[in-house]
């Protein structure tokens, strides 16, 4: 008999004076219980190759006026930097599209041969790559990067 039988044997209900019944709070199953049959995994998304990532940035870039590659996204950032832009660009109150680097590395890995910058976020305005994190925090800060917004959204 295992501890917990002991135990619940032994221990009196408290409203009342009976003791527990071992066999009713046993953590063994069912002998009569048929094994439930589990669901088939999902198979797990296809990643991209290089050549197929870097052709879905081009089509991005190309796509959107404001595009800002980060880890995560605007709502659930996965990273202080990705977090800062995302806060940057929500205060412009202009709408931006965002993609998740970490959704498939062929992206993340591919976004910086096409722009040679190591790091993430990477942000795009008006088709151009303008630069990371510090740049659009200074671009901010001078005024600078609502003055590149509005005209990238006007053209």
């Amino acid at each position: 008999m295992g501890i917990r039988r002991r135990i619940l044997n032994k221990l009196k209900i408290i409203s009342g004076g009976d003791e527990r019944p071992a066999a009713r709070y046993s953590t063994a199953a069912p002998a009569a219980a048929a094994p439930a049959k589990a669901a088939p995994a999902p198979a797990p998304p296809k990643m991209m190759t290089s050549e197929e990532a870097r052709t879905q940035i081009e089509g991005d870039i190309a796509a959107h006026k404001l595009l800002i590659y980060m880890k995560g996204t605007p709502n659930a950032p996965m990273c202080g930097f990705s977090a800062a832009v995302a806060d940057i660009f929500g205060q412009l109150g202009v709408p931006f599209e965002t993609r998740n680097v970490l959704a498939d590395p062929a992206i993340r890995s591919e976004i910086k041969e096409v722009t040679d910058w190591p790091t993430i976020p990477q942000i795009f305005v008006g088709h151009e790559f303008i630069g990371g994190c510090d740049i659009v925090r200074e671009m901010h800060e001078s005024g600078e990067l609502k003055t590149a917004v509005t005209a990238a959204l006007e053209a």
